[in-house]
């Protein structure tokens, strides 16, 4: 199978298996355990680069995650001001998706800040990773800009982002699970066929 069928394949089962899902508190630990389980994969199979992608990705987005439900925004989040309060809640996720687009667009660089190693190189994923959370960055400035008009000019009718966001995210984190998925069958191939020519 050519790779960008399998990239396809990938990505379409687990964006189907996500939209079917639909609940925040059912798909989010899934996603990052997938996220975990590329991680763990790339580091038994030696892949570092597939380890620093998967594990840089994982960071992140354990992060934003992490000061999400320990209630810190909440915490700070002032209830008469719904200015700030956008500006936090929203803000908070454009910031983690900027950080991270702009990791996958260095990822060379910082992985070679990170390691010594010599098999640290531009992969053909990394063309993609960072197009994913381009397209997350874009997300979240438009729900930003969104809740604000709202917020400020008294838009109703301008909530297409807002009323959408979950799906809007689930499809960029089934992008980047099916690039990660196909990343390990890859790499499962790679290593089959290295050991077969050894044999």
């Amino acid at each position: 199978m050519k790779l960008s069928n399998l990239i396809l394949l990938s990505i379409a089962s687990v964006a189907i298996f996500y939209i079917q899902l639909w609940d925040d508190s059912i798909v989010t630990p899934l996603h990052l355990s997938l996220l975990g389980v590329c991680t763990i994969y790339a580091i038994y199979s030696k892949s570092i680069n597939m380890a620093h992608i998967a594990g840089f990705i994982l960071i992140i987005t354990g992060a934003n995650q992490v000061i999400y439900e320990s209630g810190l925004i909440n915490r700070v989040t002032p209830d008469d001001n719904a200015i700030l309060q956008s500006l936090l809640i929203f803000g908070t996720n454009l910031l983690f998706s900027l950080i991270l687009t702009l990791v996958l667009i260095f990822r060379v660089q910082l992985s070679r800040m990170i390691s010594n190693s010599k098999n640290i190189k531009l992969t053909h994923f990394d063309g993609i990773f960072h197009w994913i959370f381009i397209y997350m960055t874009v997300i979240n400035l438009l729900v930003l800009l969104e809740d604000m008009a709202y917020i400020i000019f008294d838009f109703k009718s301008l909530t297409f982002i807002y009323d959408n966001f979950e799906g809007l995210v689930y499809i960029a984190w089934a992008l980047c699970c099916g690039t990660l998925l196909t990343m390990m069958i890859c790499e499962a191939k790679s290593n089959h066929s290295d050991e077969a020519s050894v044999l």
